[in-house]
């Protein structure tokens, strides 16, 4: 079985045989693959181009949209279906956290994703570029440019992401997982979330 969750830059895989890997989606060759893959997308103009591929199977098509807010992004939704009670991170270009309870959608929100929020202290003045300190103790006010920028980009996550985790299990995905993970102790990285998400779609179609 080949899974496939395309972005707006790359196309995600797990394959049985190949494992997990990833694609840049320009100039992605469809012919190069001849299984049938199932997937799901927020990129628009693969989506729809995909429509013409008889291999390619949307899962969109098979979600029950019952309980998600209309504009939901499809990953979310498939990263929601794979826990029954979890305070889910996905920490990607945006970062999205969201709860479930008793496998239905309570809420969540949506964070300008890490690189987001660098470039925005960019764009507002050349002397605030500078690299985020993930190593930042977030107990100690700032006293430099650097961790003063760094606060500010991760003390409010941080702090919505523990108010809402209690008694609640907390798994974070997304490639910026890892630069999360160390500020939420008890939580944990998993990377095939949202292919957990997809296969439990793909079990309930008849």
């Amino acid at each position: 079985m080949i899974l496939c969750d395309i972005g707006n830059t790359h196309f995600y895989f797990l394959d049985d045989k190949k494992g997990t890997y990833k694609l840049d989606a320009e100039g992605f060759d469809i012919s190069s693959i001849h299984e049938k893959v199932y997937f799901i997308s927020v990129n628009h103009y693969w989506e729809k181009r995909l429509e013409f591929e008889e291999n390619w199977v949307n899962l969109r098509e098979y979600v029950d949209f019952e309980g998600y807010y209309a504009s939901m992004g499809i990953d979310r939704i498939a990263c929601c279906k794979a826990v029954s009670d979890a305070l889910i991170i996905d920490a990607g270009s945006a970062i999205t956290v969201d709860r479930v309870e008793e496998g239905k959608h309570q809420g969540g929100y949506i964070y300008p994703g890490l690189s987001a929020m660098q470039k925005c202290f960019k764009d507002i003045s050349p002397r605030l570029e500078v690299s985020l300190n993930f190593d930042i103790d977030l107990a100690t006010m700032p006293t430099n440019t650097q961790d003063a920028l760094s606060y500010g980009v991760i003390h409010p996550l941080i702090s919505s992401i523990r108010t809402l985790s209690k008694n609640a299990e907390v798994i974070i995905t997304g490639g910026d997982a890892e630069k999360i993970y160390p500020f939420i102790p008890h939580a944990k990285i998993d990377h095939e979330l949202v292919f957990k998400g997809m296969k439990k779609i793909i079990q309930g179609i008849a």
